[in-house]
């Protein structure tokens, strides 16, 4: 079974000790921003990583939990093309930033917090009844907080103070966080970090798979060097 660890999802209404099949992996569901809201990110993650020592490149990757599942390994082969039609039409997925969101201890999260768009609720919504309708566990939603993680306890070089964490929070509500992107790509992954293991992606086209690098060669994705990287940084692991 994959190792459960302290992320900043439990926030939003399920327990550290939720209890699952021994059998089961947990797997993330998350979208890859782009544009303007991508590189926002990517500037505040580096400001408080650097101003506060919270975190060493490699920085977690920045994204959006769209759901939040669990299921065997040998269970994905028949959930993903089904998973790869239902997200389809989503695609690609507009997202807005409306401010930022904090979460306290013991989570000490800063975020970009992502408006609730009809869009974005009903993509969580049709992939938690897909795979409950298999017979896999899936996280309830009802009042999730969308939000791209910048800063937190999770994979972190130390956990910052309570006053690091205020101070954090103030600076980030400074910061004039009305923008919006675009995610022309889902993927599903492992809670594990580093490396990023991404089991696959999906975008507007279906399933990327195991033609996931080529794929994003052909579609100019600005991320290739991310996947590669991931990739690259799993065989060292395993040599």
């Amino acid at each position: 079974m994959v190792p459960v660890f302290r992320e900043e999802y439990f926030i939003n209404g399920y327990q550290c000790d939720l209890e699952v099949d021994r059998q089961s992996a947990r797997y993330y569901l998350v979208a890859i921003p782009e544009g303007e809201m991508a590189a926002r990110a990517e500037a505040l993650q580096k400001e408080f990583s650097l101003r506060y020592g919270i975190y060493r490149e490699p920085y977690p990757p920045l994204h959006v939990t769209v759901a939040v599942i669990e299921l065997p390994p040998a269970g994905l082969s028949r959930l993903r093309p089904k998973l790869a039609e239902i997200i389809k039409p989503f695609l690609p997925l507009q997202l807005i930033a409306q401010g930022e969101s904090c979460f306290p201890e013991p989570y000490k999260s800063i975020n970009i917090s992502i408006k609730h768009t009809p869009e974005l609720v009903q993509l969580s919504a049709a992939v938690i009844n897909l795979v409950t309708g298999l017979g896999y566990n899936a996280v309830s939603f009802d009042g999730w907080d969308y939000h791209i993680s910048l800063v937190n306890c999770n994979y972190a070089a130390r956990e910052w103070s309570e006053e690091e964490f205020e101070d954090a929070c103030r600076r980030l509500s400074q910061e004039k966080l009305s923008f919006s992107g675009t995610a022309r790509r889902l993927e599903l992954w492992e809670p594990l970090f580093p490396p990023l293991r991404v089991v696959t992606a999906f975008s507007s086209l279906g399933e990327m798979g195991e033609n996931m690098e080529d794929r994003l060669q052909e579609q100019g994705d600005s991320s290739l060097g991310r996947f590669k990287g991931s990739q690259n940084s799993e065989d060292r692991r395993q040599d």
